[in-house]
């Protein structure tokens, strides 16, 4: 709420912003000291979920019957991999002092792998890779895509020449929160429940809130900047929506007491 009014206030109280001085990307020379500074941003995402079981987890397996292709009994381990994903996204820098910035940076994630991985003791039988959707003929499922709002300060050092003497930089340091949003998965997961055979999906809720923190370095050059940026996030509460009606006869949930999304993200920004 604090960034949200700060980010607010950067764009009523600048004086600047009403003579209009906005920076584009690749649209001239760039203009260090814009008020309202938008980009182009190609970013790298590795998640994970961090998982906490239920106690009697291992105690039962998952059996569906014989037709059906997400049955696994004697389950050995419950556990998430690192995912590889990718987003566009549009960050909006507000200018509030020389080194003080709040950042509003929209994206769309359109390539999210994240999964739980049931495994079974028998080796014939293998593993299951559960997401957000599945069928009852495959062990692989799919995710939604997502759209991700994540709201930010970013503190800047003074800036600083490379040895080239030719290029300048500044390093920063930026947090915030996100919040994440699933398209299409509320409408999705209504469709199914009315469906008498269930496909059993991992129930995600339709959104959720990160905090996030990272660092970054400023380049640059005589018509962009370019900032590579890392940065580090997780949800603030449960991810799993255990009051759906799908959650009724999901053994796959049944397992599972509580999940949090973790991420870990490279970025491009051009400006």
């Amino acid at each position: 709420m604090v960034i949200l009014i700060l980010f607010l206030f950067g764009i009523t109280s600048s004086e600047t912003l009403l003579a209009q001085r906005i920076s584009f990307p690749f649209s001239g020379a760039y203009d260090e000291d814009a008020v309202l500074r938008i980009g182009i941003q190609y970013s790298y995402v590795n998640a994970r979920y961090i998982l906490n079981l239920n106690e009697n987890w291992s105690t039962t397996g998952i059996d569906y019957g014989p037709t059906n292709n997400n049955t696994l009994p004697n389950l050995q381990s419950i556990r998430s991999q690192a995912s590889h994903g990718m987003s566009v996204g549009l960050p909006i820098d507000v200018r509030i002092t020389d080194n003080l910035y709040s950042t509003f940076s929209p994206n769309f994630v359109f390539i999210n792998n994240s999964s739980i991985t049931f495994t079974g003791v028998d080796p014939e039988i293998g593993f299951i890779d559960k997401r957000m959707r599945h069928t009852t003929e495959s062990r692989d499922g799919s995710n939604f895509n997502s759209f991700e709002f994540p709201l930010s300060l970013k503190l800047r050092s003074d800036e600083k020449v490379l040895k080239n003497k030719f290029n300048r930089y500044r390093a920063y340091l930026t947090g915030g929160t996100k919040y994440t949003r699933f398209v299409g998965l509320s409408q999705e997961y209504n469709e199914i429940a009315l469906e008498p055979e269930q496909a059993n999906p991992l129930l995600i809720k339709p959104g959720y809130l990160s905090w996030e923190a990272g660092v970054g370095v400023e380049i640059f050059f005589t018509y962009f900047k370019v900032s590579p940026e890392i940065k580090f996030s997780q949800s603030f509460g449960n991810v799993l929506d255990k009051n759906h009606a799908l959650n009724t006869d999901n053994q796959f949930m049944e397992k599972l007491d509580k999940a949090f999304v973790r991420n870990i993200q490279f970025s491009l920004i051009f400006q």
